[in-house]
């Protein structure tokens, strides 16, 4: 089936298989009369022939359907649940390139080995990218830079985004790009975080000095290096932002 698109080999694959399951129980039951009556065996070497082919077309339009019928369910993954599932999707890519690898060499001429090859290629290089952007590092203005980036809309705040959406877009067109964009907002996150705890230390020790103001007997006025302070809440303010 030289030529010949690889979901129309499929389906034709399909069809001659049936017809050739009707064709082997004529000569299986021919076979098991000439051995009943102790008749020569006739032999059919096209037959056999056949069979090897099929079995092995069958190797790759079995593997070819199953990672088809996989991505397809993978694009439709709502992007919420995509750090669930990204771990499971990297272990199944892995097992197709596999399996992949280890189909009959005659079979890598197929115009549907090569297909299927290239998507799951595709799939082990794109995935890496998806699970660095589900991160929690990732901010709108870090989606807003993949979009510009790639010169699309990526609908980040919908609650129909869906991992096809970003599939579709080409992400290892600009690979390199996406993957600075995360590791910058992986260290923008550290910093973050560190900032705050520097921030959240220095406040739960600052001790604030309360005085009483002119004859008024109660505390009412701040006492100490008031200036010191206005200016430490002042740049935490302005690092926080």
């Amino acid at each position: 089936m030289p030529g010949l698109e690889p979901r129309d080999a499929l389906e034709r694959l399909r069809k001659f298989t049936e017809e050739f399951s009707v064709r082997k129980r004529k000569y299986d039951s021919q076979h098991s009369g000439e051995t009943l009556f102790g008749l020569p065996h006739t032999s059919y070497p096209d037959l056999v022939k056949t069979e090897s082919e099929i079995e092995l077309l069958d190797k790759l339009y079995s593997l070819y359907s199953k990672v088809k019928d996989t991505i397809a369910r993978w694009k439709e993954v709502p992007w919420t649940e995509i750090l669930v599932e990204i771990e499971k999707m990297v272990e199944t890519t892995e097992i197709f390139a596999r399996d992949c690898a280890r189909l009959p060499g005659v079979l890598k001429s197929w115009g549907a080995y090569k297909e299927l090859k290239t998507e799951i290629d595709e799939m082990t290089e794109v995935l890496p990218l998806v699970s660095a952007l589900a991160k929690p590092s990732i901010r709108d203005r870090h989606w807003d830079e993949v979009a510009e980036i790639m010169k699309a809309t990526i609908p980040y705040q919908s609650e129909m985004f869906i991992l096809k959406d970003l599939l579709d877009i080409k992400l290892l067109d600009r690979q390199e790009d996406i993957e600075e964009i995360t590791e910058n907002a992986d260290k923008q996150l550290k910093l973050q975080q560190q900032l705050e705890e520097d921030i959240c230390a220095t406040w739960e020790v600052l001790e604030l000095e309360i005085k009483n103001w002119k004859g008024v007997d109660a505390p009412c006025t701040l006492g100490g290096n008031i200036q010191d302070v206005q200016e430490k809440l002042e740049d935490h303010l302005n690092n926080l932002n």
